[in-house]
């Protein structure tokens, strides 16, 4: 049985995967990430580059944000309003409701936690655990003769079992159920897949409010954490280049603002070596900036 805590959710990180539509195509291509762009509901522009990434991204939108509103995926919460669990119980949270913290004087979720049983017990030599689309649980798992006898799945080089999930390497933000009629070469025909979304609005909203840049880790979807800026911040100058300072009439679709720092595109901080590992931040696709950590 599944049991229920109440909690608060963590103050820099959380990484969920709900059921949405579908990125476009020129996302899809996009090698910069841009998830953070899309959960926010900024719009893309229709140019692009030569990558098929959009030139820019429209936010104007989140300026005009309340502090004693709370806001997911594109709806706005009141205080006190409760968001539908099907919004978020593929992310393991349930009884998500908006709540001032006085403290920080801003709007926050406040959410349950559910615990899986398979949360709570080791993983048993020789079974598999066999999920749904978009639930948060297994529903069942085949263990023996019963695992050995399941259809299989073979995506690259790893093979999963009827109703494990999968991940598309060339595609990091769908996740995709085994299912007996999957086929290789057309790896959605038959499969049932899902858009995995960054449910990062049910943080601490003031991270997002005072500026920090999604940090991107490996080859995962969604942000790995939000990065503040800092003090000691420096753009990065290379040999030969102008200073971004000499530069004028730059505006939010050709730079990228970060704390007191203005980036052009194409210009980068200069790296912050950490104990956790290197976060390197670059101006990509404005207006913000956006870091990869690299582990020590």
């Amino acid at each position: 049985m599944v049991s229920v805590l109440v909690h608060k959710l963590p103050a820099m990180l959380i990484v969920a995967v709900l059921l949405i539509s579908g990125a476009t195509n020129a996302l899809c291509r996009c090698p910069v990430p841009t998830k953070h762009y899309t959960t926010l509901g900024c719009e893309p522009a229709a140019e692009q580059n030569a990558q098929g990434c959009p030139l820019w991204f429209n936010c104007s939108m989140l300026e005009q944000r309340a502090h004693d509103k709370c806001y997911l995926f594109g709806k706005t919460y009141e205080l006190h309003a409760h968001v539908p669990d099907e919004k978020v119980k593929s992310s393991c949270l349930a009884l998500c409701t908006c709540q001032m913290n006085s403290r920080r004087a801003v709007a926050e979720f406040h959410c349950a936690h559910i615990d899986c049983p398979e949360f709570l017990s080791p993983h048993r030599a020789g079974c598999v655990r066999q999920y749904r689309t978009n639930d948060c649980c297994s529903s069942r798992q085949a263990c023996g003769e019963k695992r050995t006898n399941l259809p299989r799945c073979t995506v690259g080089a790893v093979t999963y079992y009827e109703g494990e999930r999968m991940q598309l390497p060339d595609d990091p933000c769908q996740t995709c159920i085994c299912t007996q009629h999957f086929n290789a070469s057309d790896p959605h025909g038959h499969t049932k897949c899902y858009t995995n979304a960054c449910a990062f609005e049910l943080i601490a909203p003031s991270v997002l409010a005072h500026g920090a840049a999604p940090v991107y880790y490996g080859n995962r979807c969604c942000p790995w954490e939000w990065r503040l800026p800092k003090a000691n911040d420096r753009i990065r100058r290379d040999e030969g280049t102008e200073s971004s300072n000499a530069l004028e009439g730059r505006t939010v679709r050709d730079s990228c603002t970060y704390g007191n720092l203005t980036l052009s595109i194409g210009e980068s901080l200069v790296a912050d070596v950490t104990p956790i590992g290197v976060y390197q931040c670059f101006c990509a696709i404005p207006p913000m900036v956006h870091c990869t950590l690299t582990a020590n």
